[in-house]
């Protein structure tokens, strides 16, 4: 008797969203595959079916991000307009909730760091992920904008890694502030936000 149809693709989401949590918690070198099947509720065996090793796991734990599901959602629902859109996307992200909760957020603040040491598959995924985010943040008239995209995207991880690392809850919020102000200027320099 086999599995149900889909069983495969279901128990490979759960693979990756486990590594994603967990990934996100202790970071890629901090967990190993047999922490991610055990995570998952899985044994090690049934790791291989679905991934031929850790980076590859790693390359599609990249691929579905935050920003973007979130950016997709709020389009969903109805916000249009891209400059409320992007608005939302950095109270959320330059927030108290983002530093405490890593495990839900960006896979940036919690994995970067460690992206030097990446092998050239999940590196090549997490450029894409950071040109495709800059991009957005950045899109409008001119090239400058592309440019400031990626300022802001980096002023973002920055924020939430600082915040993150520190134990002051009144320097974090004064942190979290000041870079959510400094971003929405950046982007909107010479224009009402």
């Amino acid at each position: 008797m086999g599995y149900p149809q889909g069983h495969k693709e279901q128990t490979r989401q759960r693979i990756i969203q486990a590594a994603r949590r967990l990934w996100k918690r202790r970071g890629y070198g901090g967990a190993s595959v047999d922490k991610v099947m055990e995570e998952a509720n899985l044994t090690r065996g049934g790791f291989y079916a679905h991934f031929k090793s850790k980076d590859d796991l790693l390359t599609e734990v990249l691929s579905e991000t935050l920003a973007v599901t979130t950016i997709e959602r709020l389009r969903q629902e109805g916000v249009t307009d891209e400059k409320d859109l992007k608005k939302r996307i950095l109270d959320f992200y330059i927030s108290e909730q983002h530093c405490a909760f890593p495990e839900q957020g960006c896979p940036l603040t919690s994995l970067a760091q460690e992206g030097a040491r990446f092998g050239k598959g999940p590196r090549r995924v997490l450029s894409r992920l950071v040109k495709r985010f800059g991009n957005w943040l950045g899109a409008e008239q001119d090239v400058s904008q592309e440019k400031k995209g990626l300022a802001v995207l980096s002023l973002m991880v920055g924020a939430v890694t600082l915040g993150r690392a520190i134990d002051d809850d009144g320097l974090r919020a004064d942190l979290l502030a000041a870079s959510k102000e400094e971003a929405m200027r950046m982007l909107y320099q010479n224009r009402e936000y």
